[in-house]
């Protein structure tokens, strides 16, 4: 049986399972209330008969699954290639990750991103068709644009996601507090080197996904630029946009991240 906090549940589930059992045979077999009986008619005595059958199988089967069969457990399904589609695809996988205390201030920040990413989309929709009709090359320009730096936020969501799928968080605390013990008891060096290192590894799971929050932050800053800029022009030609600082920037910053792997 596992420890801690799935032990408490499955006691506390015994306990309910047995009471519920009893508590039934009582009202079913009590003279002042259902009067169930093995000396009255055929049809009481049956039902009195099914009632006991019954009770004796959810009673020993019952107890067995909550004693000794193990859950089952979900497979890690990482999150690389088509199961995330759509900004409600990926809202759902990070909420589902909220379990994962450590890393619900990022989720938050991951969500409230998306959400800006997706008003700031609508925004550039709405300027350009005030300027282009989408058959335009400087439409088409620009619109490259704004989807290849659309393309990398949620890559680098999608990144996020795979983390925290593989991050263990029960370990992750274990390992926490034993590094403090080893601290605070003045453990041996050896001791201290092996905890520290398993740390390490956890730190540099937090860093990376923390630095990715941070590129997307970075990329909605951007985007802002851009949508000050474009804001600024009343008419706007192939030109106008190669010499378009914003635009320079976000080209610039598609191209030095296009290769950052997971």
């Amino acid at each position: 049986m596992p420890g801690g906090d799935g032990v408490n549940k499955r006691i506390w589930k015994i306990i309910l399972l047995n009471l519920v059992i009893a508590v039934v045979n009582v009202i079913l077999f009590s003279k002042g209330l259902v009067g169930l009986t093995f000396t009255g008619g055929a049809l009481t005595t049956a039902l009195a008969a099914t009632v006991i059958t019954m009770s004796v199988l959810a009673f020993g089967y019952g107890n067995y699954t909550l004693l000794f069969k193990e859950p089952k457990t979900q497979p890690i399904k990482l999150f690389k290639n088509t199961e995330l589609t759509s900004s409600t695809d990926y809202r759902s996988a990070l909420e589902g990750l909220k379990t994962k205390v450590v890393f619900r201030g990022d989720i938050e920040n991951a969500l409230e991103q998306i959400d800006r990413m997706e008003d700031k989309d609508h925004a550039l929709d709405t300027i350009l068709a005030q300027f282009f009709t989408p058959q335009e090359i400087t439409y088409t320009r620009f619109q490259s644009a704004i989807d290849s730096v659309k393309t990398l936020f949620y890559h680098n969501v999608k990144k996020m996601i795979n983390r925290m799928v593989i991050f263990d968080q029960k370990d992750f605390e274990k390992v926490s507090l034993r590094m403090t013990r080893a601290y605070q008891n003045q453990e041996d060096s050896s001791t201290l080197k092996a905890t520290r290192a398993q740390y390490e590894i956890y730190k540099e799971h937090l860093n990376y996904i923390r630095s990715l929050v941070e590129m997307n932050e970075n990329i909605l800053t951007k985007l802002d630029g851009l949508l000050l800029e474009v804001s600024k022009l009343d008419d706007i030609n192939e030109e106008d946009l190669e010499n378009m600082a914003a635009i320079q920037e976000i080209n610039n910053l598609i191209a030095q991240t296009r290769y950052y792997k997971v």
